[in-house]
């Protein structure tokens, strides 16, 4: 298909967008893979922020069922150097055998950035650390010039990543390949550094015993996850938030505005700032944004109303984020839900991540949780059906274009109800699913470039 935009340059920031149903039964653990939001989460494991923000009357609704729901998660930080990690206890406990992820200091593009996740080593190197070290990788990009080829003697900007998986039988002390990974640390990448460290299998308490486990000895200070609360009061409310616009009826330059618009105003939400309420008395010298979509009628949806905003931050695992989604979604289907008013029932998560590569790197999404439209029909699913059952995605890049995929199979998605084992079929028929709760979503993912 034909971009409908401009097309961007292949560096330039990108916001992937895609639109749908969500499903009726939702759980972490079973979450489908291929299918957004659920595929963005799990793409982006790196997360450094993550921001909730919903209305007052909501979060008096749902959140003390959410907080008890939730299991609070630990993160370390701790000074290392990459050797240490590829020794001792420590590599024996936590890389071969255990699941953890760890991300050095550094700024992508200008610094060596060191991480690790699944057991797989990832070494971002400049030239200069990239010679030194002698290790095999290959260039990537770096934010420079557009027109430099991906080698050293032609452009000094580009750096090499280094990618090794040390749970092959291979890596192992004593094997040539290891060796000169562990000389490479010793001699050329030695330098100590900050490391923001989660264990995936251990539990809460266990990362506190400063006396039992291997990262005991490297002194880490703990931190538990826990959000800060902003209550923002006077806020106005789009028309739109609580009701995505069918893209069918809008020009594609008019989908796309609409669409910009929306995720700008969660962003103003998201930085808690002053110009989405209704005392704000900026100077339009100073600030020119408006509140988009809003009207004189009362009956439009358009209001003020108090919106609570509550932001993590540290080293959060996008396990957390996916089981934070499914039990908002949860917890949303109940019957007073339904008592709130519309403008009341949306609830947007946004998540950023740690910069990791130069280019090209997922920076971070937003996700827009809605309630059915008044026209959509209860749905369901059955497991010899599953490709009619599970909602179609509409995908727009805003980047590239703005594009409605065509039907596609979700053969690959994970049934989400059980089999009927009644021989009548008058009984086979399931009772219509409950349309209470979050039943839409909007996923937008950014793209982003140092250039």
């Amino acid at each position: 298909m034909s971009s409908l935009l401009p097309k961007s340059p292949s560096s330039a920031s990108k916001i992937n967008i895609t639109a749908g149903q969500l499903p009726s039964y939702v759980n972490a653990t079973q979450a489908p893979t291929k299918k957004s939001p659920w595929r963005t989460i799990r793409g982006l494991e790196y997360n450094q922020y993550a921001t909730v923000i919903l209305p007052d009357e909501l979060y008096s609704l749902l959140w003390k069922k959410l907080d008890a729901s939730m299991e609070p998660v630990k993160y370390a930080k701790v000074i290392m150097k990459l050797a240490d990690v590829l020794s001792g206890d420590f590599f024996t406990e936590y890389v071969k055998r255990g699941n953890i992820l760890m991300v050095s200091e550094g700024e992508a593009g200008v610094d060596n950035i060191f991480s690790l996740k699944e057991g797989v080593l990832r070494l971002e190197l400049s030239k200069e650390s990239y010679e030194r070290a002698g290790l095999q990788g290959k260039p990537i990009p770096s934010g420079g010039s557009k027109h430099v080829k991906l080698r050293y003697r032609n452009g000094a900007e580009n750096l090499a990543v280094v990618e090794v998986d040390l749970r092959l039988p291979s890596m192992l002390h004593g094997k040539k390949g290891f060796e000169r990974l562990v000389w490479a640390a010793k001699h050329a990448l030695n330098q100590s550094l900050n490391w923001l460290f989660i264990d995936l299998n251990t539990k809460t308490g266990d990362i506190s015993d400063q006396s039992t486990l291997p990262l005991s000895a490297h002194h880490p200070t703990i931190h538990m996850i826990s959000p800060v609360t902003q209550s923002l009061t006077n806020v106005l409310t789009p028309g739109t938030l609580t009701a995505i616009s069918d893209e069918l009826s809008l020009e594609p330059a008019e989908a796309h505005e609409s669409l910009y618009d929306m995720l700008e105003y969660v962003d103003m939400l998201t930085l808690a700032s002053p110009r989405v309420q209704a005392t704000d008395q900026a100077h339009s010298f100073l600030s020119q944004y408006q509140v988009p979509d809003l009207s004189d009628d009362p009956d439009s949806g358009s209001s003020e109303q108090t919106v609570k905003v509550l932001t993590w931050s540290g080293l959060i695992p996008s396990r957390w984020i996916l089981e934070l989604l499914c039990a908002v979604i949860k917890h949303s289907r109940t019957e007073l839900f339904e008592a709130l008013p519309k403008q009341q029932q949306w609830l947007a998560i946004t998540v950023s991540s740690h910069r990791m590569q130069a280019v090209n790197q997922v920076d971070g999404y937003t996700i827009l949780l809605q309630p059915a439209r008044p026209s959509e029909r209860p749905q369901n699913i059955h497991p010899d059906n599953s490709a009619a059952a599970m909602p179609v995605d509409t995908n727009e890049n805003l980047g590239e274009g703005l594009h409605r995929s065509p039907n596609q199979n979700h053969e690959d998605d994970i049934d989400m109800t059980e089999e009927s084992t009644s021989a009548d079929p008058l009984q086979n028929q399931e009772p219509p699913p409950s349309r209470t709760g979050f039943h839409r979503y909007l996923c937008a993912e950014y793209i982003g470039s140092l250039t």
